[in-house]
């Protein structure tokens, strides 16, 4: 199984897009490992900030313009649905799954969007790096 078939807001994709900028100096220029981290770090940083499941998304995310297709498969698949289960606490089926990682990611992005923003301007790319694991 894999996120194939999520489809997110067109503000998240974009807000993606600007994140990768922050991250292209990490990968190799030819790799197209940046999107993925972003919305892997989007999901990661959602699941984190949540307490249980979200009910609604963002403001301005309630589109489903962009499907981001296969991004996260394989093990990673499998340890987001279970992180996802576990703020559940109960038994979801597959279609739950895919609703909730796409509400994780909204707010996940939302959030980090929202740290970049702050951090932008200020050109410190270590502090934004320090605050989006805080």
């Amino acid at each position: 199984m894999d996120s194939k078939g999520i489809k997110l807001s067109k503000l998240t994709k974009t807000r993606i897009d600007n994140l990768m900028g922050e991250f292209v100096d990490t990968f190799d220029e030819s790799s197209k490992d940046v999107r993925p981290f972003v919305v892997k770090l989007g999901l990661s940083k959602g699941i984190a900030n949540s307490k249980g499941l979200y009910t609604k998304l963002p403001s301005g995310c309630e589109s489903s313009d962009w499907e981001m297709g296969a991004i996260i498969s394989g093990e990673d698949f499998t340890i987001f649905k279970h992180l996802i289960i576990n703020e559940a606490g109960a038994t979801l089926t597959d279609s739950d799954i895919k609703k909730q990682m796409r509400m994780f990611i909204e707010h996940g992005i939302e959030s980090l969007y929202t740290v970049w923003e702050n951090h932008h301007n200020s050109g410190d790319l270590e502090d934004f790096r320090i605050k989006i694991l805080s």
